[in-house]
């Protein structure tokens, strides 16, 4: 004969059993979502990246920057802090992503912000211009989803891959050690995990995520590398901290904000045109030049 359940067990048992009762009852009353609907994939990759009630979402990705030439084993250069703030928009058949983005090159050993870097390869040091890109603004629709999704049981997986190849703004003629031609290529690529229990709440409109960021690219114009054969890849884990600004790291968190503190918040509008690191190297370099020529 068995012993009588004691109070203590009954208590045990429910609270084991009831969660899935009620997780079953749930799953019954309610259709799952279908990834394999354009519609509604495309709301699952905002929900992953971004809030869809227009919230404001940070995003943060640590890792490191590669160097790479011919004949050389590739050689870690500095570390990488990059933060975005970003917010998403609603807009006819899918939204409008209004974001910055800022990022700052690290000491390999301290892990504190370089201002200034020793290139291996020149034998001198340089001048280190973080990343300030305002805006970087992307436009997600059904129309022109340029993600892909993998789903393995309750594990989903995002991933868009960028090529680029475009005229560069800093063309040799005019910017000689600064230039590694006249086409910027490169490649970016990105990659997002969610759970599917969480993108099947529907009170989520942000679904914690964590992901990878590499890229694949050129020598940055403050390396002052010009011809000179080789290329940078960067590798770096991604992360949506839920509880925003306070899952940054203090450090980074205060260094930005004596330093460049807008970019703790995100865009309020919409402008144009695009910035990137080119872009705004030139700028940059430009108006010192017509300083230094008086102008």
């Amino acid at each position: 004969m068995s012993k009588p359940r004691t109070p203590e067990l009954r208590a045990t048992l429910l609270a084991l059993v009831l969660p899935l009762l009620a997780r079953d009852a749930l799953a019954a009353g309610k259709p799952r979502i279908d990834l394999a609907d354009p519609a509604q994939k495309l709301e699952a990759y905002v929900r992953a990246n971004g809030d869809t009630s227009g919230k404001p979402v940070l995003t943060w990705g640590t890792g490191k920057v590669y160097g790479y030439v011919p004949g050389e084993k590739p050689r870690p250069l500095f570390g990488l802090e990059v933060v975005g703030m970003s917010r998403y928009e609603k807009i006819d058949g899918g939204y409008l992503r209004l974001h910055r983005e800022i990022g700052y090159y690290t000491d390999l050993k301290t892990g504190e912000v370089i201002r200034r870097w020793f290139n291996p390869w020149l034998q001198r040091e340089v001048e280190v211009m973080p990343i300030q890109n305002d805006p970087v603004n992307r436009r997600f629709t059904v129309q022109n989803a340029n993600y892909e999704i993998d789903v393995s049981g309750d594990d989903i997986v995002f991933h868009r891959e960028v090529p680029l190849r475009y005229p560069n703004p800093l063309d040799r003629a005019t910017y000689g050690i600064h230039s590694s031609g006249d086409f910027y290529e490169a490649m970016e690529m990105f990659t997002t995990f969610i759970r599917r229990d969480q993108l099947e709440n529907p009170r989520l409109t942000s679904i914690p995520s964590t992901g990878t960021w590499t890229r694949f690219g050129p020598w940055l114009p403050w390396m002052e590398m010009g011809a000179h054969q080789g290329y940078l890849v960067y590798h770096s884990r991604a992360f949506k901290p839920v509880n925003g600004l306070d899952g940054l790291p203090p450090r980074l968190r205060e260094y930005i904000a004596r330093d460049n503190p807008k970019y703790l918040e995100a865009p309020e509008k919409f402008t144009e045109p695009d910035e990137t690191s080119w872009t705004f190297f030139k700028r940059t370099l430009d108006e010192r030049r017509r300083k230094a020529a008086g102008r």
